[in-house]
């Protein structure tokens, strides 16, 4: 016969098994059999729908198209070759971009601005029209160190060409031009004193009416240049 103080432990226990969920004894209800199904119904959605993800995706990609860009840096007023160009595929909203099967038909055009290697070409980046035309020359221009801006010229910039004064005779304006290519060093000296000075050279374009008067200048290493606009489009000079 079990003591009163015994029966009052053995009712606390209980209590707290009830309490915590278990069975008479302190062992845990087992799991329901009913929790089974759900879980193989959750598993099959799952799986439905990372099929359904998959499909999607592949539907996309075959939405993706083929479009034309630029295999190497090509300078502004550059004609375009076939060398030029490559092919990549993006998203097919891209409706200015052109479509790799016309590829063909932009060789042979100039480049309006400067063009990266890997950037996608679109429509009015190119014009048929040469930059050299009956009003427009390109020309070669020998520059001496501190006759041009610190940072130097690249393609696509917008100068003024100043013929630098000697004597009485002051500065001229001879006016503007579209940096073709940029300066490389020549290695030439001034031939103006002792010391040699390092020049650079650049291809511009210019009206041809200034042709005389520029190359004149430059051959005589009396041309200094000023920078007005950096990269523009051959159609904004």
């Amino acid at each position: 016969m079990s003591s009163p103080g015994t029966e009052v432990v053995d009712r606390q226990r209980q209590r707290a098994d009830r309490a915590a969920g278990r069975r008479p004894g302190g062992r845990l209800p087992a799991a329901s059999k009913r929790r089974r199904p759900a879980i193989a119904a959750l598993a099959a959605l799952l799986i439905v729908g990372g099929a359904l993800i998959a499909g999607v995706l592949a539907v996309r990609m075959d939405q993706r198209v083929a479009v034309v860009r630029v295999a190497s840096d090509i300078s502004v007023g550059s004609k375009i070759t076939e060398d030029d160009l490559a092919q990549t595929r993006v998203a097919s909203d891209g409706v200015r971009l052109i479509p790799a099967d016309r590829a063909k038909e932009i060789i042979g055009t100039y480049a309006k601005v400067n063009l990266v290697k890997g950037q996608l070409l679109e429509q009015g980046m190119l014009t048929r029209s040469s930059p050299i035309s009956d009003d427009k020359a390109a020309v070669g221009v020998v520059m001496l160190d501190g006759r041009v801006p610190a940072s130097g010229l690249h393609a696509g910039d917008q100068v003024e060409l100043v013929k630098i004064g000697t004597g009485n005779i002051p500065p001229e304006v001879l006016g503007d031009a579209v940096v073709l290519d940029a300066p490389t060093p020549t290695g030439q000296g001034s031939g103006l004193g002792e010391k040699a000075e390092s020049a650079t050279t650049a291809t511009m374009l210019v009206d041809r009416a200034d042709v005389k008067a520029i190359t004149d200048a430059s051959g005589n290493n009396r041309i200094a240049v000023a920078l007005l606009k950096s990269g523009v489009s051959l159609g904004e000079k």
